[in-house]
């Protein structure tokens, strides 16, 4: 099933952002920022119940005199209602029904896209005002108020069956191909498949729809996810263009590692550390590849470019040339090492021990006369690893050590290219 498109949309100051940030604050995955006309939309691919959707604030509705909505219809807050599954119609309860909130309505079911009304700002004191809004031709609609989290719940449950099923694991090490336009990432996927599945041209952008596709390559089955590239901030006008930014953010929550393709013949981008960024977040392993070595008469410095990228330590780089398919193969035999790492599981004792000769080794500061000092220790997730530590007097353990025991683990169980999670914890 595709991950659904759920678009908040409405008149400016009813309560979009809050009934958005309400949502996400509590499943918050990978958030992007897209630079609007009015200001910026914002969307979030969120979970609810083990059921993935993608949150879209439209933002951008914002009439400056009734003649100028023909007008506004071209702005992308509309592109996100034509690729919407379903929208959420936000009213004001205190204020009751404008003119603008007719027209915008109107507008929108043009679209021809399911509509749910949600009545926000709703209280005892104008609870009964409600009644107003069944003349919009919506129904009952849902009250909530989602400043003060009321009626949150029963709105997620109301599209609940609109949301994607977690779909089951199957034996393929699944990745996305990630990167700004025009870095070479259909060039290198078609090198990988062998066809021209993707349309590969000079001009930014023209990898318009996310293509998966099974490969099998040295009798291990990957599973690639050729997603659009990101525009740089300012230029994302069209409405596939938009949404690519969208499937990208789906495409790399719904695999475990991301092949970022970057440029070696530009310096590192603001766009590509945004790029870098949304893996980071996603808890996603990572392979880099620097693409179009044919044409870099100029060495590259790896230590340099992991600080720009703000990635972990030991993210494998390869040097790639997708157009005379050149370091096609290292990329794939890459990702598979990564993806064993990334579900690395650690036998308890194996933590223990290690953790108490890292901690032995150069023991935590104290605070006046209360020391940390380690209780227990074990591995309590993978996918990536995750390790959790009990301490005496944790609080006074400060980040930077935080980032010791992170750093010599890493060396140890070799965890190159993949997040390691360290939760703290009080000692009970």
């Amino acid at each position: 099933m595709i991950t659904p498109i759920i678009t908040i949309c409405g008149r400016p100051n009813v309560g979009k952002s809050t009934l958005f940030n309400r949502i996400v604050g509590k499943r918050k995955s990978i958030v992007s920022e897209i630079p609007g006309t009015t200001r910026d939309a914002i969307q979030s691919n969120c979970n609810w119940k083990d059921k993935s959707f993608i949150l879209v604030d439209s933002g951008g509705i914002e009439l400056d005199s009734m003649n100028q909505l023909t007008k506004k219809v071209q702005l992308k807050s509309y592109d996100s209602i034509r690729e919407s599954n379903q929208i959420l119609f936000l009213v004001d309860a205190k204020e009751g029904i404008t003119n603008v909130d007719k027209e915008i309505l109107r507008e929108i079911r043009k679209f021809d896209k399911e509509i749910l009304l949600i009545i926000n700002k709703v209280d005892n004191e104008n609870l009964s005002t409600t009644n107003d809004f069944y003349s919009l031709g919506l129904g009952d609609g849902i009250k909530i108020s989602a400043y003060h989290d009321l009626g949150i719940y029963e709105l997620m449950e109301s599209i609940d069956h609109l949301f994607a099923e977690k779909k089951a694991d199957d034996e393929s090490i699944k990745f996305s191909i990630i990167g700004r336009p025009n870095v070479g990432k259909s060039t290198i996927f078609n090198s990988m498949l062998g066809d021209s599945i993707s349309i590969v041209d000079s001009t930014p952008g023209t990898t318009r729809d996310s293509v998966d596709s099974k490969l099998n390559y040295n009798e291990d089955l990957f599973t690639i996810v050729d997603t659009a590239g990101i525009r740089r901030k300012g230029k994302i006008g069209k409405e596939i263009e938009y949404f690519s930014v969208i499937r990208t953010i789906s495409s790399v929550s719904e695999s475990n590692i991301s092949l970022l393709v970057i440029d070696s013949t530009e310096q590192i981008t603001l766009q590509d550390q945004h790029i870098a960024g949304l893996i980071i977040q996603s808890g996603n392993g990572c392979v880099v590849a620097m693409n179009k070595v044919d044409l870099l008469n100029k060495k590259i410095d790896e230590s340099k470019l992991i600080e720009k990228l703000k990635f972990f330590p030991g993210v494998p780089i390869i040097y790639t040339s997708g157009l005379k398919n050149n370091g096609i193969d290292k990329i794939l035999e890459n990702i598979k090492t990564v993806n064993l790492r990334y579900q690395l599981k650690i036998d308890d004792d194996d933590v223990w021990r290690n953790l108490v000769n890292i901690v032995s080794a150069n023991m935590p500061p104290s605070k006046g006369k209360r020391s940390p000092y380690l209780t227990s220790a074990k591995q309590i997730g993978s996918k990536p690893p995750k390790i959790l530590l009990k301490f005496k007097n944790v609080e006074y353990i400060h980040f930077s050590y935080k980032r010791y025991i992170e750093n010599e683990l890493r060396k140890i169980f070799d965890l190159k290219g993949v997040p390691l999670q360290l939760e703290f914890r009080e000692n009970d």
